[in-house]
This record gives C-alpha cells, sequence and structure tokens, in this order.
C-alpha cells in the first residue's frame, strides 16, 4: 500500500468517526437523507440509485430494490458521500449554473493536478454528442439547451451537476465542461469538487455503450 493511500484511508477513518458522532436528525435535515434506527444507518439517493451509509461499520451498500449490496467503489466515491453528509449546510439549489471560474478560488485551485476531469469524456464522446447524452441519462440526467449536448444530474439531493459538450469538427476539437449550482461551496470545498467530479466523470465513462 502506497504512503498516499494511507493517508487516504486514515482520513476516511476520521470522518467514519465523525459521521458516527453526528446526531442524525440534523444530518438529515441538512443533507436530505433518510435515517434508518434498525440499520443504524443513512439512505441517500445518489445518480439515480440509492445508498445505504453505515458510520459504525464504516461501509457503503447499494440497494438493489429490496437488497443491499457491497461493490467495489472508489476512494473519490467514500470521500465525496462522507464529505457530503458531514459538510452540506441545507442550502437548496438554485438552478443558477457557473463555471469552476466563477466559485471562489476556483480559477487559481482549478489548474495542474486539480483540472477538473474531462479529457478522458472529450476523447470518448467528442465526435459522438448522442452517446453523450445516453450516458448522461443512464446516471439519471436531465437534457439541458447548452452546446450540442448537456445534461444536469442529481448527484446529492442539494447537489445538481452539469456536464456541456461541444463536439469536434474540422475546426476546433471537442470541449467538455462541467457547471456548478450557484450554492456548490455551500456544500463542498474546492477540493472537495474536484473529487465530486472525478467521480461522476468516471461514471459517465463506465455509462458508456458497449
Amino acid at each position: 500500500m502506497s504512503n498516499n493511500q494511507k493517508d487516504e484511508r486514515a482520513t476516511h477513518a476520521l470522518y467514519w468517526e465523525e459521521l458516527a458522532k453526528a446526531e442524525p436528525e440534523e444530518v438529515c435535515h441538512r443533507t436530505g437523507a433518510i435515517y434508518s434506527q434498525e440499520r443504524k444507518g443513512y439512505f441517500l439517493p445518489l445518480l439515480n440509485q440509492k445508498y445505504l451509509i453505515l458510520p459504525v461499520e464504516q461501509k457503503i451498500l447499494c440497494l438493489r430494490g429490496d437488497v443491499c449490496e457491497e461493490e467495489e467503489l472508489r476512494d473519490y466515491f467514500y470521500l465525496m458521500v462522507l464529505l457530503y453528509l458531514l459538510e452540506a449546510k441545507g442550502v437548496e439549489p438554485t438552478s443558477t449554473w457557473i463555471s469552476e471560474k466563477e466559485l471562489k478560488g476556483g480559477t487559481t485551485f482549478f489548474r495542474g493536478p486539480h483540472a477538473l476531469r474531462v479529457e478522458e469524456l472529450k476523447t470518448a464522446f467528442g465526435k459522438n454528442p448522442e452517446a453523450f447524452g445516453r450516458a448522461g441519462n443512464r446516471l439519471g440526467g436531465v437534457d439541458l439547451l447548452f452546446g450540442d449536448k448537456a445534461f444536469s444530474l442529481t448527484v446529492f439531493p442539494k447537489v445538481p451537476l452539469a456536464y456541456v459538450l461541444w463536439k469536434e469538427d474540422e475546426e476546433f476539437p471537442a470541449r467538455v465542461t462541467v457547471m456548478f449550482d450557484s450554492t456548490i461551496q455551500n456544500h463542498f470545498s474546492l477540493d472537495g469538487i474536484w473529487c465530486l467530479v472525478a467521480e461522476v466523470s468516471q461514471r459517465l465513462l463506465d455509462a458508456q455503450e458497449p
């Protein structure tokens, strides 16, 4: 295990412990989650699925019908779920879309290693906006009238994201941008936003047609 992996797991453990100590009613009020006294955990809708977050067991289970199943989840996923449950402020979305450059500190933060993860989306979908739209639909996307194809995704109850694709043509390469609800920084710090986009972008790639 690398030092980075050790650091990530140590950080996750601290977040799990903090969540286990939190008052469930307060967490649910802020986040839109539903607490289960029986399971001692939070039911949370996320990208057209529902998950059960178990703080004491430090597990996240996916609900498929009435069955809770473990699945392999990326560190990004664990981190964005824990950050949302711990830090979301309960502010409702405004449906006013802004770019990362309009976020406080965003212009300088989202560069180099912190650039928003969209390059692989351009490669995968740059010549096929309709396939991009279908991948978004599989995650519960709702079409928007931007670019050549755009959709919004309800990542968490209080946190929508929008993806916009301009397709490749003879003059210009493909371009993908991510837009945020104007309330995003009430719920996530800049590094949390980066993590959120990294996970959602990977899920869009995973949702490609075979």
